[in-house]
């Protein structure tokens, strides 16, 4: 438990020391990539953390292993980038895309969560409530 817990803080609490960085280094989702898709997608998954980032034992492990395959992909994403004229480069964008939308989704359901118990007792938490992409985005 105490593991899950620095874990969890750990994934979440390095995007806010770092706000003004917008890629993966800095532990929230990337947002430079050259396909504004996975940018878009990475603009959505900073908002969810920026709602969990509050209390991060919010997230639940299924989040957690979410954001840790994001984070891998993100990585092997930032590898095949890095090298000329490979093919491999659009599935690795087609593995982050697809794991971003994962973090979306299971972390997004942690984040309303903790919206509709804690938004209202909690000023900063109620604007990045507010914040939060549509579940049909």
């Amino acid at each position: 438990m105490i593991k899950r817990r620095f874990v969890a803080s750990l994934l979440l609490a390095v995007p806010l020391a770092f706000p003004s960085l917008a890629h993966a280094e800095d532990g929230g989702a990337k947002t430079n990539d050259d396909d504004p898709s996975i940018n878009a997608l990475g603009i959505g998954v900073n908002q969810v953390l920026k709602v969990l980032q509050t209390h991060p034992d919010s997230a639940t492990d299924a989040c957690i292993n979410a954001l840790k395959e994001m984070h891998a992909a993100q990585d092997q994403l930032s590898k095949e980038e890095g090298h000329e004229n490979n093919q491999d480069v659009e599935v690795a964008r087609d593995v982050t895309s697809s794991t971003m939308e994962d973090v979306t989704t299971i972390c997004g359901a942690d984040a309303r969560t903790l919206c509709r118990e804690s938004a209202e007792s909690n000023p900063k938490l109620d604007a990045a409530c507010h914040a939060l992409p549509h579940e049909d985005d």
